[in-house]
């Protein structure tokens, strides 16, 4: 079955500014002409001419239409729109002519979708759901055709769906012609000529309409009716993640800050969830004038799809040190990320569930709070010198770990002057750092302390020295820690 949701943003030119819907309106201009295209108040509309309201409302704020900004707000829509299904087509089209509004819309084929959210009503629950965080008014139009279902939104018509509601094209062909969008010339033509409904326009075959109104007419008509699929192009998320957004006013209190941020942390989560991955590291730029600005870079312990979670990092690296300089200016990007693996359900439900989440938590918000380079984790390093075998950042390279012996769990900062007293077993040699300037050419042994401990000591082959460079206390081995 097809059947296709248009979500139509009608006061996106002024919503994608953050502008003060109670006292601004957004304008288009073409020549000397501008007019209304964006703004709420009940005594200004659409299409009015921007002379006339200003007036009459001489103090209200007046803002030129920002062709970027809605593109950049119509991609949020799109993410969000993954949720209802996987064939999204955005729409942007200009104002047709003088004192008329651009159609900003998405548009996203549901008809696989319908069974799985349990009809109609369970999908319009759904659409509604996703939309929500977006602080963006909406329409929702459902029809079996792409461009019905933005007639359908145009005209505020009920879902529109084909089994149980006899003929849908009568429906559609009541309406009148103005809700179509058709160019101004055609609609014109068709009602001086005494055509009010789309009826009126269907009574005529379409060599008729084409010798009228030209060769796409027809063809836009039938793809109205389903008998044409619509040619446009489908909307793929883009592999890297920008969005700048421009702040109403400068803002110097970083606390006023994290409300316009949430909003950009739930259009990036709907990102994610579009392309299903994860990441584990965000930054946010603030700028004052298209400056490069001051840069934030949030990582987590481990990659997350939950925007919530750098929404709590930035709270807590701003409660520690804040931004240096005021904003007009956000923006946040992200480059790295990693495919969405399934979630791991234990066999049992016991206390350790989540455990793992909680402690990434834990370390994520203590590095945010004290600094990146205030917690690490060891790991392994591709190196045999036992002093340079770890790393301070947690990587593990496992080829490299199984091939080396056990490893005490302490290595002493500076090895110690050592002398033999108990018989030692064969000995590890260790022979390498030719490469760096730093060489090493030892024999390891494991001998017992005095009081139980063991004891990982070497013999130096270049001067036949004994050094103490590691102790183990029980069975602790596997891990290289410095003390």
């Amino acid at each position: 079955m097809s059947l296709w949701l248009c979500i139509q943003l009608p006061q996106l030119p002024l919503e994608a500014l953050n502008a003060d819907a109670s006292r601004s309106v957004v304008y288009a201009q073409h020549g000397s002409r501008r007019w209304v295209v964006g703004g709420t108040q009940a005594r200004i509309g659409l299409g009015e001419a921007l002379g006339s309201v200003q007036a009459r409302f001489p103090d209200l704020r007046v803002l030129p239409r920002d062709p970027a900004a809605e593109a950049a707000a119509l991609q949020a829509v799109a993410f969000a729109a993954y949720g209802l299904g996987d064939r999204i087509a955005i729409v942007s089209e200009a104002p047709r002519g003088l004192f008329d509004t651009p159609w900003l819309a998405v548009s996203v084929d549901v008809g696989p979708s319908l069974k799985l959210f349990g009809g109609i009503d369970g999908l319009m629950d759904r659409a509604q759901a996703l939309l929500a965080p977006l602080p963006y008014t909406t329409r929702i139009g459902v029809a079996p055709s792409f461009e019905a279902a933005a007639v359908a939104a145009r005209a505020g018509l009920a879902p529109i769906v084909e089994e149980g509601d006899g003929d849908w094209t009568r429906q559609l062909s009541a309406l009148p012609i103005t809700m179509l969008r058709w160019p101004l010339a055609a609609e014109s033509v068709l009602a001086g000529s005494g055509h009010q409904t789309l009826a009126d326009v269907r009574r005529h075959g379409a060599s008729a309409l084409a010798a009228r109104l030209g060769q796409e007419f027809p063809r836009a008509l039938q793809r109205l009716f389903g008998q044409l699929p619509d040619p446009r192009p489908w909307f793929v998320p883009p592999a890297r993640y920008r969005r700048r957004f421009d702040l109403d006013a400068e803002i110097d209190d970083w606390q006023a800050l994290l409300f316009p941020l949430r909003r950009l942390f739930d259009e990036f989560e709907a990102y994610l969830r579009a392309r299903q991955v994860t990441t584990s590291q965000l930054t946010l730029t603030l700028a004052r004038r298209r400056s490069e600005g001051e840069r934030f870079v949030l990582r987590t312990t481990a990659p997350t799809q939950s925007a919530a979670i750098f929404h709590r990092l930035l709270r807590e690296r701003w409660t520690a040190r804040g931004p240096s300089a005021a904003a007009t200016e956000l923006r946040l990007s992200a480059d790295r990320f990693s495919p969405l693996a399934p979630p791991q359900a234990g066999l049992f439900d016991d206390d350790e569930t989540g455990g793992g989440e909680a402690w990434n938590g834990l370390i994520d918000r203590l590095r945010a709070r004290l600094g990146d380079t205030a917690i690490w984790q060891p790991g392994l390093a591709d190196d045999h010198r036992p002093e340079r075998a770890w790393s301070p950042d947690g990587s593990l390279k496992p080829a490299a770990a199984n091939a080396l012996p056990p490893r005490p769990l302490w290595l002493l900062r500076h090895p110690r002057p050592w002398t033999p007293r108990t018989p030692l077993a064969a000995p590890e040699r260790i022979s390498g750092g030719w490469w760096d300037g730093d060489p090493v050419e030892r024999d390891y042994y494991r001998s017992a302390g005095a009081d139980g401990e063991s004891l990982w000591v070497y013999q130096d082959r270049r001067d036949g020295k004994w050094y103490l460079q590691g102790l183990e206390f029980g069975d602790a081995g596997g891990e290289i820690g410095v003390r």
